[in-house]
């Protein structure tokens, strides 16, 4: 049976609206809870699409379902804590200008939402012209880089939720990839795997959220770079990807709006903002030394004699087993690893903070949060996504409130 994926509140068939009931009470109100994000029915259509409707599969690894990553995605977005962020950002009135000042380093990580179609949905730039990601790279953790792109996305999700509430009808993200200067360092592949990362995550926290990937100025090596890429995008985001010829604005017009578009896209909108081209769009550049990482100059850097050797062999993980015996205490972490490895904390086998897959060969990791409950908490590094080699891993964790 045929259904449009972009229904009004009216058009959601009957068997769907059982699904989403259905859905709720596999998730429970404990979790709906904290998914506040996730908690409307466009929302568990997402995931329903997005997963072909298999809420729960009894046995592990016959097919991805709904439950376990419905629950990342809730840690990923309340671990960035984006409920603060929302109301720091509704105050401020611009999701463009509070992200480019959220962080020191923002401005050359390159994207903004260029405006919302005659629809409602957003439309995102990101323009390859100017990005040099190993500048970008050696200004901050990995995981901030993560952290702030899930900040931005999220914002951007909210705002569609409020376009969905107005015009009762399910929305999307419509996303514009402007390759024109596209240059062998977006090649370099310590960086290009980050970027494949950061992309795998966005397409698991915010399921079935992309409507359209319209990439226009692609050169002519793009069927090998989108090689690189394919991998980890789902069957459904594949989809929904097409490469415009170079009479791209033609489409992009009778899919946006002229009215929506930049000039500089083949619209007649004429941006605000500094850049008369591209407006609050951030368009990259060469990060500066300023903005490098300096040992010295990072308070939660620990001495080397204070750091903890361990070593986690190819297709295992190593648990890090803390006691917390004060509630509001504060963890902190602090690691560098030869390779990227997966980084998580646990407490009673649930994650309280999410999975990422973190490179330090830049910058080191560090990062804190703070335990509402006293407990044992497990601080794991995984490489059983590891075939062949071991991780040499070096950390410093304590609580705060119990330091010496």
């Amino acid at each position: 049976m045929q259904f449009s994926h972009y229904p009004s509140r009216s058009q959601i068939p009957a068997e769907h609206l059982s699904k989403i009931n259905e859905l709720r009470e596999a998730l429970g109100s404990e979790l709906i809870e904290k998914a506040w994000f996730f908690n409307d029915d466009f929302s568990m259509l997402r995931w329903l699409y997005g997963y072909d409707f298999n809420i729960r599969t009894l046995v592990k690894d016959i097919a991805p379902s709904i439950v376990p990553n419905f629950e990342q995605a809730v840690c990923v977005l309340n671990a960035v804590n984006l409920d603060e962020h929302s109301k720091a950002c509704d105050e401020e009135g611009d999701i463009n200008l509070y992200i480019k000042n959220l962080k020191p380093w923002t401005e050359y990580f390159p994207g903004g939402i260029m405006c919302f179609d005659r629809e409602g949905n957003v439309v995102y730039v990101m323009s390859c012209q100017k990005v040099h990601p190993r500048s970008l790279v050696k200004c901050a953790p990995i995981s901030d880089l993560f952290k702030v792109f899930m900040i931005e996305v999220g914002l951007a999700y909210l705002q569609i939720r409020k376009n969905e509430e107005k015009f009762d009808t399910k929305l999307g993200l419509k996303m514009i990839v402007d390759m024109a200067g596209f240059h062998k360092d977006l090649l370099y592949p310590p960086t290009l795997k980050v970027f494949i990362n950061l992309l795998k995550l966005m397409q698991d926290v915010f399921c079935d959220f992309a409507r359209n990937l319209f990439v226009i100025n692609a050169p002519f090596i793009m069927p090998s770079i989108y090689s690189m890429v394919k991998p980890v995008l789902s069957k459904q985001t594949q989809e929904k990807i097409t490469f415009l010829s170079t009479d791209f604005s033609k489409v992009l017009c009778e899919n946006i709006g002229a009215e929506n578009i930049f000039v500089k896209y083949g619209g007649i909108l004429m941006p605000s903002g500094e850049n008369k081209e591209t407006g609050n769009l951030r368009m990259g550049g060469i990060a500066p030394d300023s903005l490098m990482y300096q040992s010295e100059e990072n308070p939660f850097h620990p001495k080397e004699s204070s750091l903890t050797k361990l070593s986690v062999s190819a297709r295992h993980k190593k648990e890090i087993k803390i006691s917390v015996n004060s509630p509001n205490s504060k963890l902190n972490w602090f690691f560098i690893a030869n390779n990227d490895i997966d980084f998580y904390i646990q407490k009673d086998g649930k994650d309280v903070w999410p999975k990422f897959r973190l490179p330090t060969e830049w910058v080191p990791e560090w990062g804190s949060m703070i335990c509402e409950d006293p407990g044992e908490y497990s601080f794991i590094f995984d490489n059983s996504y590891g075939t062949l080699f071991s991780k040499e891993v070096k950390y410093y964790i304590y609580v705060s409130n119990e330091m010496p």
